[in-house]
């Protein structure tokens, strides 16, 4: 096997595992183990967590609340250096910083497990990165190696802020839209190092690049509609009391979705008239996934938002962004 066959490989593997953490990372959301090693890197003081609290002392709870209030401080100074003094003050302020978290062995390892499946991703990462420098005659495929394995970094350190500061929306935001950020690179490697054909076609590449424009605030919106289900999940057990109680954001994310299905369909109908075959598996891929996400966002609002709904949802809404991310690289205006 050539380094460049190799380098397909591993970038193929290392795409399906950022899919793959993206959905582990719901799961465990959706599970209300987000919190549950209240540290990082380590759990509770450990590389492995504690199976029992008698492993913990008395005043755990106490000991890593102040740990983590210390570390936002050190952000809050960072963040008032930069210019963003109010963001660093409204992290300190938020009442949610202060919660003193109980050991939870379920959570704790459930969280642990999402942990070591980022460990794993960090080194196909680094893979990716090494074997991109097979392709010298096109420096742009070693420079996004780098750039991927850079932000893979960066994505961990926003990781340890999102547990610091007891997942606030912001920072969770903000993590979900670097994941993607990582998706998008990864699929542009692949793209460049195979030279696959490019298809001209002003309207239909009009028409792709509006739509991913306006997925984008779609997934914005589901992420705050997903920070208001985190509070209902800790503060309503009822799950049949959650859809009365969400805001008026769970019915802009669920009407603007008619927009991106439209899309999907003008897509899926246009590429099969001016019979551009290689781009009908991805487009018909489109329309299968927006429909799935539909579906299932169907099922989440009127069945009482079932867990396994949660993180299945995220998985299709991210794969409608790779596949329209996907033909935005395979189409150019005439």
């Amino acid at each position: 096997m050539t380094r460049k066959n190799f380098f397909f490989k591993i970038n193929n593997i290392t795409l399906g595992s950022v899919l793959v953490l993206i959905l582990v990372g719901s799961i465990v959301r959706s599970m209300g183990a987000g919190m549950g090693c209240p540290d990082w890197p380590k759990c509770f003081g450990s590389y492995i967590p504690p199976i029992s609290s008698a492993q913990l002392p008395n005043n755990y709870r106490e000991v890593f609340k102040l740990e983590r209030l210390k570390k936002n401080e050190r952000l809050a100074s960072v963040l008032t250096s930069l210019g963003y003094g109010n963001l660093g003050t409204d992290i300190l302020r938020d009442p949610a910083v202060q919660t003193a978290h109980e050991f939870d062995v379920t959570k704790a390892w459930i969280e642990y497990v999402n942990r070591l499946v980022g460990v794993v991703i960090g080194l196909l990462v680094f893979l990716n990165m090494i074997w991109a420098f097979s392709f010298k005659e096109n420096r742009w495929i070693p420079t996004m190696g780098v750039l991927v394995f850079v932000l893979t970094g960066f994505q961990g350190w926003v990781g340890s802020l999102v547990v610091s500061t007891n997942l606030l929306k912001g920072f969770i935001t903000f993590h979900m839209l670097m994941a993607l950020v990582i998706v998008a690179l990864l699929i542009w490697m692949q793209v460049r190092a195979k030279r696959l054909e490019v298809f001209r076609s002003k309207s239909l590449f009009l028409l792709v690049s509006a739509s991913f424009l306006f997925f984008l605030p779609q997934i914005i919106l589901g992420t705050e509609v997903r920070h208001l289900v985190d509070g209902l999940l800790v503060g309503e057990p009822d799950r049949a009391l959650w859809l009365e109680q969400l805001t008026r954001v769970f019915i802009v994310h669920r009407s603007y979705s008619w927009i991106v299905s439209i899309c999907s369909v003008a897509i899926f109908i246009l590429v099969r008239k001016w019979g551009i075959e290689r781009l009908k598996r991805s487009s018909g891929l489109l329309l299968v996934t927006v429909i799935a996400t539909a579906v299932v966002g169907f099922v989440l609002a009127e069945f009482d938002f079932p867990f396994w709904a949660q993180p299945l949802h995220l998985l299709f809404a991210t794969g409608i962004f790779s596949i329209l991310f996907y033909l935005i690289l395979r189409l150019r205006i005439a």
